[in-house]
Parts: structure tokens; C-alpha cells; sequence
């Protein structure tokens, strides 16, 4: 005759099967801190699930690189890198890929601009293939796969960030936008999950901390309502009138 487990027992397992869950969060978050996480809602993928990290006005997510680490060289980073905990995707096996979107922009010390010719960033998937953003636009590699789904739904993966151009040297920040897709294998032509919300990842490239972070501060920066567009207009209409009064 079998006996299941005492009810004590039962509550004890219970107890530390919720307190090592609780610990978990924690222990990834700390060791990915600055990563992009990536999970799935509603058959859509989604960078920053848990939403740690800052926003545009548009909604765009921020995350931040450096390419003055010199981890990889004076003008190479791999990070922020990508990750996905146990079970946040359930489709093992996919493919997770990336595109860029508009063009490479510049701080210049005062706004966003849109970059010169003299410099521009690549990304090496993967597989080795190259995307490369400019200030004319996006020029896509032949793949731009990023990770494969585990057996356990995770992934975990750093691509190659590369400066270029003659002006590379200039201390400035870049940004470059992109979204992450899926594929079933690498010869579908879509995959299970719908394309990611655009999100931003903003480079520093010789600014101080100070500098870079007020630069990432004007992107979050709320846009003004027309409203108070008008209210702005008409204070200094009437402040010019009361200045034709006095002479």
C-alpha cells in the first residue's frame, strides 16, 4: 500500500519551490543588468517585459552601449546584449532576428542630429553577416539573425557593435533604432511571433558619464502638448506688446 507525501511535507516543498522563485528574478536580473530581456505576450515579442528601462515619448525603449569599454577594442562593444529567461519564449527552436530602422543619429552636444558621412556603426550577426546603420539609412547584412530559442526557452547572446568612418575618433554619442523578428528555421520566410515595438540602444563614444547620460535624457524628455505650444506663443506675444507699450 502506497502513502502520499504528509501533508506537511507537501507544504514544506511548496514553500521552497516559491522561495527559490522569488530568488531567481533577483539573481537574473543582477546578472544581466543592462542586457536587453526579451519575452513574448499575445504571440508579439517584447523587449523590457518588465519594464525597467526608460522610454521615449513614442514609447521606444532606451538601453545604453559604450564604445570606450575596450573590451573588444577602442571602437568595439558587445554590449547591451540580448537575454530571455527560462520559459519567457515558448517556441523552441525559432530564430530571433533583428532589422534597423531610419538612420544613424548623432549628439552634438545639444540635440539628436542625423550623422554624417564620415561615420557609421555595423552589426555582425550570428552567422557573421554585417548590417551597417549610416545617416543615409540601414544597410541590411544577407542575415541578421540573433539567437535560437532553447529547449527551454531562453537565450542568451551579445552581437558585435563596430564604429567606423574617419570621424570615429570624435567624442560624440550615436543611436540607432531597431526591432527584433522571428523565423521558424533559417529557410522560412516569417515566424511564430510578431515583430517587436522599435527601441533605441545609445552609444557613447568618448563623452563623459555626465554628457552621455543628459544626451539619453533629452531622448525621454516629454514632448511638449500643442497646447502648451499656444499658451508658450501667446505669453510671448503679449510680453512683445508690453514691450512696444513702454516706448
Amino acid at each position: 500500500m502506497t502513502h502520499s507525501a504528509r501533508p506537511g511535507l507537501r507544504a514544506a516543498g511548496l514553500i521552497s519551490a516559491l522561495c527559490l522563485s522569488a530568488l531567481a528574478a533577483p539573481v537574473f536580473a543582477a546578472e544581466h543588468e543592462g542586457d536587453i530581456e526579451v519575452g513574448a505576450i499575445g504571440g508579439q515579442l517584447v523587449v523590457d517585459p518588465e519594464a525597467h528601462a526608460p522610454s521615449t515619448p513614442l514609447g521606444y525603449k532606451i538601453f545604453e552601449g559604450n564604445f570606450r569599454d575596450l573590451a573588444g577594442g577602442l571602437y568595439n562593444t558587445d554590449d547591451p546584449g540580448f537575454v530571455a529567461e527560462e520559459g519567457a519564449l515558448d517556441q523552441h527552436g525559432a530564430l530571433l532576428t533583428f532589422a534597423g530602422l531610419g538612420v544613424l543619429q548623432s549628439w552634438n552636444g545639444s540635440a539628436w542630429v542625423t550623422s554624417t558621412a564620415a561615420v557609421a556603426i555595423t552589426i555582425e550577426d550570428v552567422l557573421g553577416e554585417v548590417t551597417t546603420f549610416s545617416g543615409s539609412g540601414v544597410s541590411a547584412g544577407a542575415s541578421s539573425f540573433l539567437a535560437q530559442i532553447s529547449g527551454i526557452g531562453d537565450i542568451h547572446e551579445h552581437l558585435d557593435f563596430d564604429l567606423t568612418g574617419a570621424d570615429r575618433g570624435v567624442a560624440s554619442a550615436y543611436l540607432i533604432t531597431l526591432t527584433l523578428g522571428s523565423l521558424t528555421d533559417v529557410a522560412a520566410s516569417s515566424g511564430p511571433y510578431a515583430a517587436s515595438n522599435p527601441f533605441h540602444i545609445a552609444f557613447n563614444a568618448g563623452l563623459s558619464a555626465d554628457a552621455f547620460e543628459g544626451a539619453v535624457a533629452q531622448l525621454a524628455a516629454p514632448v511638449p502638448e500643442p497646447e502648451t505650444y499656444a499658451m508658450l506663443l501667446a505669453g510671448l506675444g503679449l510680453l512683445g506688446l508690453a514691450r512696444r507699450r513702454q516706448h
